[in-house]
């Protein structure tokens, strides 16, 4: 008979769980002329983006879904935000930093929305998110809006760029900025990122820090406007494929 031994249980606690160990998650399927892709139900962001023309290729990172499901990772559908109030400090708030369920809202006339509010903490700021199918286009909208007596600065509006990590991501900057997702070896089709009404790339930033090694995404990041009290302003992205 061949030895055999154990590991202590501090040993034990080290070792990473195992792919089957993480609760699962559950989705939602969806499908636009372009697109076959899932979204998370407690969160609605992005857990699958696979082309019509090829579903074999995903560009998100979904066969990492549920060991990413934790606090601190980004996705396609998260948000960041650095704001302040008059006289007063920036603040930046997260959706991913300390996730909770997102409300679901009713969808009417857009594939799934929901008011992202209670993932941000106290921001002061009502913030939705819609998925649309825009004419055949998958297009990813938030609306930000002062419920307050008090204009709100926002300094910088931050959407994660999650992709697959074989794909090779080309940012364009500018107020028509783009970002370009092309596959490996050329295949086809690719992804372009457009922006969606007033969203301009004003700037392409990797995160401050990483919930693990890998997690290097960076941001499509807009901003520098103010949203007087009662007032409301959308941003958000269009996926196209090519």
């Amino acid at each position: 008979m061949k030895p055999y031994f154990t590991l202590p249980l501090a040993l034990l606690a080290a070792v990473p769980a195992l792919a089957a160990d993480y609760p699962a998650i559950k989705t939602k399927a969806y499908s636009t002329p372009q697109w076959l892709f899932a979204l998370r139900t407690d969160t609605q962001t992005l857990a699958r983006l696979t082309p019509v023309l090829d579903p074999s290729f995903d560009f998100t990172l979904g066969p990492r879904e549920e060991e990413r499901q934790f606090d601190g990772y980004r996705h396609l559908g998260d948000l960041t935000l650095k704001l302040r109030l008059p006289g007063g400090e920036w603040q930046t708030y997260s959706s991913f930093a300390a996730r909770r369920p997102v409300r679901v809202l009713p969808a009417v006339r857009v594939l799934a929305a929901a008011d992202l509010t209670p993932s941000l903490g106290d921001v002061p700021l009502t913030v939705e998110r819609r998925w649309l199918n825009d004419k055949g286009i998958l297009v990813l909208r938030y609306t930000l809006v002062n419920h307050g007596t008090q204009p709100v600065e926002v300094a910088e509006a931050g959407m994660p760029m999650v992709f697959a990590p074989d794909s090779t991501v080309r940012p364009r900057p500018g107020d028509q900025g783009l970002v370009e997702v092309a596959r490996p070896h050329g295949q086809r089709p690719t992804l372009r990122v457009q922006p969606d009404g007033k969203t301009p790339l004003n700037s392409w930033q990797p995160p401050t820090e990483q919930r693990a090694a890998n997690e290097d995404h960076a941001s499509w990041v807009t901003g520098g406007f103010t949203l007087p009290a009662g007032a409301r302003r959308n941003i958000g992205l269009r996926f196209v494929a090519r």
